[in-house]
């Protein structure tokens, strides 16, 4: 189906696999979407707020007047599922093959009903990622996820669409020469992202291996400091009476096999280097900046953070990303929203937390 799945049929295939999802499990999606730091627009508000009053929501979701909502309930709904399918890719979650994505759904589908990891796979295809057609491809043609026939949806049929991508002598048959350029340009940008992704993690890999190289050849690091009054280590003893950090942090198994969740400086706020996402047009040749992060876990030589950012920027308008409530306690200089995903960092035992976040902002990371 290459040049062939439009922006058009993506949608349509979204709508088909959202309408497969039961009532239970769409009131469940819809109660998620509450989170007081998931700040929609106005038109995806309203819509949220109409199917959660509606006594059938899922009967209705694919309904012209909610289809605003629809990427964020779909996200909902597969969540976890995409969790456990990334965490099962492992090193291949960027730029899956065929036969590894295949592999990870076999491995996710004991724990995921068919009609949920269809979800997962059609919220994926709905998106701008490099496995998007992979997963679009996939739901086309397995019969496990019910979506090799889209006709009750409005969308063209696996026949219709390879019809309608097959070579022809009328021009409109096939892509004009500005959508092959444009389809171009961004594979180029594409490949771009990934490289300067993939020396980042080389570098940080080379890091690693030079601090290990270190601890061997040297006496063992002393301990880093400990919190400053008021401050508290995750499943820790309280400091300066404030309470504990009741939940501790939730760490994949390569994770746990580094880093310790107890480590003195867990819910402590330190800088680190963060690498964008994607490049900025306003500035190509920088590929990161410093910014604010909430430790999870540490070891001798690195940390494991989630990074902060600030109001106004992508992080903040994610619906999965954390609000902070008393982010000027916990040594933020504006109002904060915390990253989802981990990253890993170099640690400077010369640069301390440089404040601490509440037991109640901690708790609502996970």
């Amino acid at each position: 189906m290459e040049g062939g799945i439009t922006d058009r049929d993506r949608a349509t295939m979204l709508r088909a696999a959202v309408a497969r999802v039961g009532r239970d499990e769409m009131k469940s999606a819809l109660a998620l979407a509450t989170d007081p730091s998931f700040r929609p627009s106005k038109v995806v508000a309203n819509a949220l707020n109409a199917l959660r009053k509606h006594r059938d929501p899922a009967g209705v979701v694919a309904n012209a007047q909610y289809r605003a909502a629809l990427p964020y309930v779909a996200a909902a709904i597969a969540d976890e599922c995409l969790s456990q399918t990334i965490e099962a890719l492992g090193e291949h979650s960027d730029d899956p093959s065929k036969d590894e994505l295949l592999d990870a759904l076999g491995q996710v589908s004991g724990k995921f009903s068919d009609v949920t990891i269809g979800v997962m796979l059609a919220s994926v295809a709905d998106g701008d990622m490099p496995a998007s057609d992979l997963c679009f491809d996939i739901l086309s043609a397995d019969e496990r996820y019910g979506l090799t026939d889209w006709s009750g949806h409005g969308a063209p049929d696996v026949a219709t669409l390879a019809a309608k991508t097959a070579p022809s002598d009328q021009t409109a048959s096939g892509p004009t020469p500005e959508q092959r350029e444009a389809r171009r340009l961004k594979k180029q940008k594409d490949a771009e992202d990934r490289r300067k992704r993939g020396e980042a993690k080389e570098r940080a890999a080379e890091q690693v291996r030079r601090a290990r190289k270190k601890e061997r050849s040297a006496p063992a690091l002393a301990g880093p400091s400990e919190p400053p009054a008021g401050g508290a280590a995750a499943g820790g003893a309280p400091a300066g009476g404030a309470p504990r950090l009741t939940r501790r942090a939730a760490l994949t198994p390569l994770q746990e096999e580094e880093f310790d969740r107890d480590d003195p400086w867990v819910g402590g706020v330190v800088f680190a280097w963060v690498p964008f996402d994607s490049t900025d047009p306003a500035g190509p040749d920088v590929d990161g900046k410093s910014r604010r992060c909430v430790v999870v876990a540490g070891s001798p030589t690195h940390l494991l953070v989630r990074p902060g950012y600030s109001e106004g920027g992508m992080k903040s308008r994610d619906w999965k990303s954390v609000a902070l409530r008393r982010w000027r306690q916990a040594g933020f200089d504006q109002p904060t929203w915390v990253d989802i995903e981990s990253l890993r960092v170099p640690r400077d035992p010369g640069s301390p937390p440089v404040g601490w976040l509440s037991p109640e902002d901690w708790n609502a990371l996970w």
